[in-house]
């Protein structure tokens, strides 16, 4: 899943289209260049092996030896400390060459989306406000609901109290009136 030379510009130009807007025709000539000194791969390749990297930072006046080469590349993160290049991406290339991160690289947006981003920002605080405020609000009614229940039980134990209170009078009154009956008769 390797990106070929153009499409590797054109998500370089997608990612920092803000700060290499002007040089976006030169970044077009580096995917023609790039294609000419692929002989095995052309236009469907995704890197230059290292002599053909040196070839292409010749075309351009801005040869390197080959320590400077792999110290740029190691610059950028594209390379480990030992590692040595077996292919050069155009992107790799280009990362140094604009001095930006590759990490800013593989984390932008592609294009000048940053009107919808900041719409789709402000919808997303605004739904969060949503759930917040419901939230509150469940959470608000959900005490309602235990003092209610809490009242409830309370009111019927209370109730059951004076059933059981009013039982106890009742039984006492009866007995009265049968301890009563015969003095009555």
């Amino acid at each position: 899943a390797k990106l070929t030379y153009k499409q590797q510009a054109v998500w370089f130009l997608n990612a920092f289209w803000e700060t290499v807007e002007a040089d976006a025709e030169k970044l077009w000539k580096y995917v023609h260049t790039c294609s000419d000194l692929d002989l095995q791969d052309h236009e469907e390749g995704c890197g230059l092996d290292e002599v053909n990297a040196h070839r292409f930072l010749e075309v351009y006046g801005e040869t390197l030896t080959v320590r400077e080469l792999r110290s740029k590349l190691r610059s950028t993160g594209a390379l480990e400390e030992s590692e040595r290049p077996k292919v050069v991406p155009l992107t790799h290339y280009l990362l140094f060459r604009y001095n930006v991160d590759w990490h800013t690289l593989v984390n932008a947006s592609q294009g000048d989306n940053s009107k919808e981003i900041a719409k789709a920002q402000e919808m997303l605080n605004e739904v969060q406000a949503a759930f917040r405020e419901s939230d509150a609000k469940h959470q608000q009614a959900a005490a309602s609901f235990r003092a209610a229940e809490k009242s409830a039980a309370e009111a019927a134990a209370r109730e059951a109290d004076a059933k059981s209170t009013e039982a106890d009078a009742k039984a006492k009154e009866d007995e009265a009136v049968k301890q009563e009956a015969p003095f009555k008769a």
